[in-house]
């Protein structure tokens, strides 16, 4: 393992990171589209942004890989949720009648998508008969609901 001291005289400002906004935009783009904008950390020495800054071109190209990762991810995590949804409602219905106990715990990611969006359907977004019936707290249902992308009503 190799370690390079670094001084703060090195560095461009007073932190250890940079935030670069990258604004990425389709060939041939209309006029007025919007950007698709993505934050980029990079280390604050003079010798990394230099780096950066010759090869802008290879780090947008990484930057866009990443984003097609993540629409792919979403996009199957979407269609899991889908296929589950429909086969769940004896399931929500044993949860109503048991009051969760710790079941969100126990389920995949595409399979609490699905269980979430069925509870929150049934009881018109009324977020604490949602958490009566998972069993869980407010702050667990807020952060199932980011970590599956199920939209706030």
């Amino acid at each position: 393992m190799a370690y390079r001291d670094r001084s703060t005289s090195e560095r461009s400002g007073s932190y250890a990171y940079t935030i670069m906004e990258v604004r990425l935009r389709k060939k041939g783009a209309p006029e007025g589209t919007e950007d698709d904008i993505r934050l980029m950390t990079v280390d604050s020495h003079w010798d990394t942004l230099r780096f950066v800054q010759d090869n802008m071109d290879q780090c947008v190209g990484n930057v866009v890989r990443l984003k097609r990762t993540e629409s792919k991810r979403v996009q199957g995590m979407n269609e899991s949720a889908a296929l589950f949804q429909k086969n769940l409602e004896p399931l929500v219905s044993t949860l109503t009648a048991n009051q969760g106990q710790g079941v969100m715990d126990k389920l995949s990611i595409s399979l609490k998508k699905a269980l979430l969006l069925m509870v929150m359907e049934r009881y018109q977004s009324d977020r604490d008969k949602a958490c009566r019936v998972l069993g869980i707290s407010q702050e667990k249902l807020e952060s199932e609901l980011k970590l599956c992308g199920v939209p706030a009503r």
